[in-house]
């Protein structure tokens, strides 16, 4: 066993942060590790009683970028309460370790979905992108701007009566108001075929970027992939001059309706003043497609991966 993997399970049992008695190592990934743990000391009432429980590794803890995008993860999410987007407790620390709990999801995120279906249908697609536009909403609304919205950062929860629940996860990349970038966080953040024109270029955050990103997380649901591809910054420039090609074309069994390419469209405007103003407006405009009213809304459509296997990538947040 790799001496990394033997110093997180030497966790196991342990007492985290004062706080959480971790029962497994759920996962380890180049930032962190996630155990499942029960929270001790506090009335159930209180809290949920098991979570999620994220632990910068020792070998990072000097590390400031690290560091930094670690608390600012903690800072930015457990801002925000709404059923969409992660349940984050705020950051806690026993000496110099940093951790923080979770909400305990099972699911898989949007990216291994679409590693199996390769695309969506049209009303589980604009289902989505409707929650995720809710989350998003109220992640503005509380002064953070996610800066990247992907298909890694989506999870989507078997709840057990069924129904598939959508939650924006990661704000390590994240702005929070009041906060500024901070000396330690590069210029340019985010993930480069979800980046809008103007975010590539550096220019100060806001929502219209998470429009975009949201956009093409809609578009690659549909179409299969996202629309530009290639090396960083070719792919930048792409974003900020060529037009994204038509979805039909990337997926010629597509059908959908003229109001939900229009919405696509409008999502990618390059000018971030021609975009949906606001999230709420663009799950406003989801919502009116004939799409979002094909099916039932909340269940798991035909195209959904099998089963989730017991693992990191199935309990809510990536390490």
């Amino acid at each position: 066993m790799p001496p990394a993997r033997v110093a997180a399970e030497a966790l196991v049992g342990g007492l985290l942060c004062n706080t959480y008695r971790v029962v497994q190592l759920l996962g380890s990934g180049g930032v962190g590790h996630v155990y499942l743990a029960d929270r001790v000391g506090r009335p159930q009432e209180a809290a949920p009683s098991r979570v999620a429980v994220k632990v910068l590794r020792a070998e990072l803890r000097d590390d400031p970028l690290v560091v930094a995008r670690f608390e600012r993860e903690a800072g930015a999410a457990s801002r925000v309460r709404h059923p969409n987007v992660l349940g984050v407790e705020a950051l806690a620390r026993a000496g110099d370790t940093p951790c923080f709990a979770m909400e305990l999801l099972v699911g898989l995120d949007l990216a291994d979905t679409l590693g199996f279906t390769r695309w969506l249908v049209p009303a589980r697609a604009v289902r989505i992108a409707a929650d995720l536009a809710a989350g998003l909403e109220a992640v503005h609304r509380a002064g953070v701007i996610h800066r990247d919205v992907k298909p890694e950062n989506v999870f989507l929860v078997h709840a057990a009566d069924g129904r598939e629940l959508v939650k924006l996860l990661d704000f390590g990349f994240s702005f929070i108001e009041g906060q500024g970038e901070g000396a330690r966080l590069p210029r340019v953040v985010g993930t480069p075929e979800y980046m809008a024109p103007e975010q590539a270029q550096g220019a100060p955050a806001a929502p219209a970027a998470d429009v975009y990103s949201l956009g093409i997380v809609l578009y690659e649901m549909l179409a299969g992939r996202v629309p530009f591809q290639g090396p960083y910054p070719a792919i930048a420039e792409k974003h900020g001059r060529e037009p994204p090609p038509p979805l039909h074309r990337l997926h010629p069994g597509l059908l959908i309706s003229r109001e939900l390419d229009a919405v696509v469209r409008k999502a990618l405007v390059k000018d971030p003043r021609g975009r949906f103003p606001s999230m709420a407006e663009l799950r406003q405009a989801l919502l009116a497609t004939p799409e979002a009213s094909a099916g039932a809304p909340l269940a798991a459509q035909p195209d959904a991966a099998p089963p989730p296997a017991p693992g990191i990538g199935h309990w809510g947040t990536k390490p």
